[in-house]
């Protein structure tokens, strides 16, 4: 005899053996009894949560010999055939296989034809996503105007790719995930009829590791029962799964908790011994802060943790340990090692340890509102933007006298009283990766400056003579606006920006005019001006 595996063999057959959509089911129920069936349906929903189950028991419904019923008997022929998946008026399509539009006009030859057996023609189209933007505009018309006798059934697991057109003359039905706690009823109903001995907690991990799909979580339940030969146990699942056992997150959480960075050590390696997996190692301590963050901020919420009852008595005893804002670090460092993992890397041993070893000197680290803070602040500390390496030529910070004329601020609330320039070298290479972030070309220019003086809450950037044309760019109203914006963001301050150009003596330009060569008399503008720039002089050629 063909031997069926647990997710065949315990397929739903009624609307009541649907587990977790009580909401889909009694809707699907009602309109059978009201007989306002519609002629489409969408069902969306996370892969193994019984879409494709659904749509067969809807069409066992509609076409049973007793029916239309909410309750189809299971035993008259048309029943058997869609049981079995040989019904004539039943079809079933892979829309990932059947994707083009040949295939959907061969499905419209076929929708004029009435059925064979049954009241209605019924097309279950799975993974309809699948099909073809020219598959999906021929299937329109039809869709909006089938013949009586047809109904469609479509499912997804990525309903976003459905055209709108498509979604506009369907009934859309969105399934969920299986809890935990309805997979573990599922599988201890599952062991009990194929006599399967099990620990609780064996399916608990079970359950969890499939995160909401029954079907997967049947299919690992059949290959633990080959594995195990009978009498599935906690080490089975974490053995096949590659998973820590919660001892091992209890310890780790302890060495945290008590400063033992040495213990650490052992700790991974007796993982990377035992062949657990890194990854799957991180996700689960990610999974097991979080929960220490529920029991921290909500401590009456352990419905919102799915864990054993053994392990959330330990988890709270544990969480006097830790602060909320440690555990809100914690978590940041957790997901980027799990950022990390996903990369090609060396050795994941390695990560995992240094991560670890973080968590262990979190009181050495800047809480998560200290870092905010010295973000808004401008401190440079352990501010969230690199530091460039300062530059070595400075150009003089001497403005002439005209220049302090035309900067000098007007006394406002807002000016940047006590500011200096210290202040500003400090923060001057932050200012520089703002602008950048805003606008890559600007902080090209605004480089080449350097904070020359301080006057009230005008910052004065000078530039060498030779970068006259940067000066004439970062002064225009808009580049000038945000390079205040990018001071203002790190400072704290409302500030102006001034920008002069100083000689090699730390001169500005207007106070070395005068020690200027001649560049000779009558020459016209635009040589001048050339010469100027170039810091030339005339040369008269005689032949």
């Amino acid at each position: 005899m063909e031997y069926l595996i647990f997710a065949r063999k315990f397929r739903p057959q009624t609307f009541e053996e649907i587990v977790g959509q009580e909401t889909i089911t009694t809707t699907l129920k009602n309109a059978i009894r009201q007989e306002r069936v519609p002629q489409s349906f969408l069902f969306s929903g996370p892969r193994g949560v019984g879409k494709t189950s659904t749509a067969r028991i809807l069409a066992k419904a509609l076409n049973c010999k007793e029916g239309p019923t909410e309750k189809p008997c299971g035993k008259c022929i048309s029943c058997k055939e869609i049981e079995q998946g040989n019904s004539m008026d039943v079809l079933e399509v892979d829309g990932a296989s059947n994707r083009g539009i040949e295939e959907i006009r061969t499905l419209r030859e076929n929708v004029k034809f009435k059925p064979s057996a049954g009241r209605y023609k019924i097309y279950i189209i799975d993974e309809v996503h699948s099909l073809t933007g020219d598959a999906f505009n021929a299937l329109l018309k039809t869709l909006e105007e089938p013949p009586p006798h047809v109904k469609f059934i479509f499912a997804t697991t990525e309903s976003h790719k459905v055209p709108l057109t498509i979604l506009s003359r369907c009934q859309r039905l969105q399934f969920k995930r299986i809890s935990v706690l309805e997979a573990v009823g599922k599988l201890e109903e599952i062991a009990k009829k194929e006599k399967l001995k099990c620990e609780k907690n064996a399916l608990f991990m079970i359950a969890k590791a499939t995160e909401g799909a029954l079907r997967d979580a049947e299919s690992l339940l059949d290959q633990l029962a080959s594995f195990s030969e009978g009498q599935i146990k906690e080490k089975d699942v974490l053995t096949l799964l590659g998973l820590a056992p919660e001892e091992m997150y209890v310890s780790v959480l302890e060495a945290i908790r008590e400063k033992k960075g040495d213990e650490i050590f052992g700790l991974v390696k007796k993982l990377y011994e035992e062949g657990a997996d890194l990854a799957q190692f991180a996700k689960g301590l990610f999974e097991v802060f979080r929960h220490l963050l529920v029991l921290k901020t909500a401590p009456k919420a352990e419905a919102l943790i799915e864990a054993s009852a053994e392990m959330i008595v330990k988890l709270r005893r544990l969480t006097a340990g830790f602060s909320q804002g440690e555990l809100l670090l914690a978590l940041s460092i957790l997901q980027n090692l799990q950022i990390q993992l996903r990369r090609p890397v060396a050795s994941s041993k390695l990560l995992v340890e240094a991560a670890l070893l973080k968590l262990v000197y979190l009181d050495g680290l800047k809480s998560v509102e200290g870092l905010i803070q010295s973000t808004s602040s401008g401190q440079k500390g352990n501010s969230a933007i690199p530091v460039m390496e300062k530059k070595t030529v400075k150009p003089a910070a001497h403005v002439s006298e005209g220049d302090r004329q035309k900067t000098k601020p007007v006394p406002t609330a807002t000016s940047a009283e006590g500011l200096t320039l210290n202040d500003v070298e400090k923060v001057w290479s932050q200012v520089i990766e703002i602008v950048k972030a805003k606008r890559m070309s600007l902080s090209l220019y605004l480089a080449e400056a350097e904070p020359a003086e301080v006057e009230g809450s005008v910052i004065v950037l000078g530039l060498p003579s030779e970068f006259r044309f940067h000066k004439e760019t970062l002064e225009k109203d808009l580049n000038k606006q945000v390079i205040e914006e990018a001071f203002a963001q790190v400072l704290g301050k409302k500030v102006r920006v001034q920008c002069v150009v100083t000689e090699r003596d730390g001169t500005t330009q207007e106070a070395a005019g005068d020690a200027m060569p001649d560049k000779g008399e009558g020459v016209p503008d635009i040589v001048s001006k050339a010469l100027e720039i170039f810091d030339g002089s005339k040369v008269i050629r005689k032949d």
